[in-house]
């Protein structure tokens, strides 16, 4: 009885009062590997040209997860997300835009940047690589209903905690021979928890929020994709 009662009061303590809200700005950031940039690099890129000829060998790399310290929120990628994205290659074998799919794990990288991803892709012999950044937030907050969590078994009944989850994605296709950026796709997926504090689930938000902004993903990059082999 004593450690459900110190579950319960852990459960309330870390539950605001209020909602706090998303930063998607300051997220959006967590999901880019900054660098110092130098007069070369912007060179490099001006001279950098589209080479990729239709139908082309696409590396796809799934880089190592974000986690935002602010909420503490904790994801993996999971097989279900390497499949979703593997279930557009037939039908852009079909239209003509890729030949085979590979993916790159990360103990095939050679560092952590940009260029460690290509040189992986170029060893895989893929003339393409998408590469999927992700990151996510939980904003737990106590409501209405919380008033009477100080009654002795309310926090076990009553719904009076919340709990928000998003998850951004971010998948760019870049040229393996010169960093050409082909494209770059954005999406967000969101869910909600609403239950009494000790079983608000925090992990499960994150990975409802995760599939549907990966659905999201999967759904543009499909579109996008395919424009390429109508040109």
């Amino acid at each position: 009885m004593r450690c459900v009662w110190i579950l319960l009061c852990l459960s309330i303590l870390t539950a605001c009062s209020a909602s706090r809200g998303f930063d998607r700005g300051s997220l959006r950031g967590q999901m880019s590997t900054q660098k110092q940039v130098t007069e070369e690099d912007i060179r490099e890129v001006l001279d950098a040209k589209p080479r990729l000829s239709l139908p082309f060998k696409l590396a796809l790399y799934f880089s190592k997860p974000v986690v935002d310290r602010r909420y503490g929120s904790v994801w993996f990628w999971r097989p279900e997300d390497r499949d979703k994205l593997l279930s557009l290659e037939p039908e852009l074998k079909k239209k003509g835009v890729i030949t085979e799919t590979v993916v790159i794990g990360d103990h095939m990288l050679e560092g952590s940047d940009n260029r460690a991803v290509r040189l992986a892709a170029a060893r895989a012999g893929a003339d393409a690589v998408l590469i999927i950044n992700g990151v996510s937030a939980v904003d737990r907050f106590n409501n209405a209903l919380a008033y009477s969590y100080c009654l002795l078994v309310t926090p076990l009944v009553v719904a009076g905690t919340e709990a928000d989850g998003l998850f951004l994605m971010n998948a760019s296709l870049w040229d393996v021979r010169n960093q050409y950026l082909y494209l770059s796709v954005d999406s967000e997926g969101t869910a909600k928890d609403i239950k009494p504090a000790v079983f608000v689930n925090e992990k499960r938000v994150v990975l409802s929020a995760k599939s549907a902004a990966r659905d999201a993903l999967v759904r543009e990059l499909a579109s996008r994709l395919a424009r390429l082999g109508a040109k």
